[in-house]
């Protein structure tokens, strides 16, 4: 049952302007935005984002972001993406690990994963660097989604449990621990 469920979850790729793709890319753009002091008039983007640190509505950004924030609304073009901000969620399940996370994912087109890991505990890092730190692991038999864009060898996840919940996510430097599957989806 529990892969019937996974394939239709990595199989919903036309319906992916209406759904969590598109709502990654604004959540992680809006992120990005956020730390730079962004303020957020939105519904969605104050319950989204805490006000309180915010500085005005124009806020600069390191060169690095900035690539990072046309990147994303190039996607977000591309797909068709209308995130309605007047709601006040977002059909995000790993909202809880991204604001730990250094070095933001950018979402892609397709997902897969990895069923039943057979590697040993392995850690994931809140950056896509050996110096980032640590804000998740990997155990025996868990669930791994892959559906970001990777930077180099490092690819950020997220990690599901038995119950099929996420529980955890980071990137993982996938050069240094290979992948390790019972089952490959996607």
């Amino acid at each position: 049952m529990h892969r019937v469920f996974l394939f239709l979850l990595l199989s919903t790729s036309p319906a992916w302007a209406g759904g969590d793709g598109c709502h990654d890319l604004w959540f992680t753009r809006n992120l990005i935005m956020d730390r730079a002091g962004y303020c957020f008039g939105s519904a969605l983007g104050q319950a989204a984002f805490d006000n309180s640190d915010c500085i005005g509505k124009s806020v600069s950004l390191d060169p690095a972001s900035a690539q990072m924030v046309d990147q994303i609304r190039g996607m977000e073009r591309f797909h068709g993406c209308t995130v309605d901000t007047g709601q006040v969620w977002l059909d995000l399940d790993d909202v809880f690990i991204r604001r730990q996370l250094t070095d933001l994912p950018i979402r892609e087109e397709f997902e897969s994963a990895c069923i039943g890991w057979l590697g040993p505990v392995t850690i994931l890092y809140s950056g896509h660097s050996p110096g980032a730190v640590p804000v998740g692991q990997i155990q025996p038999g868990d669930t791994l989604s892959y559906s970001h864009l990777p930077v180099g060898n490092w690819t950020y996840l997220t990690v599901r449990g038995p119950d099929w919940q996420i529980k955890g996510g980071g990137w993982l430097d996938t050069a240094a621990t290979p992948e390790q599957c019972r089952e490959v989806a996607g």
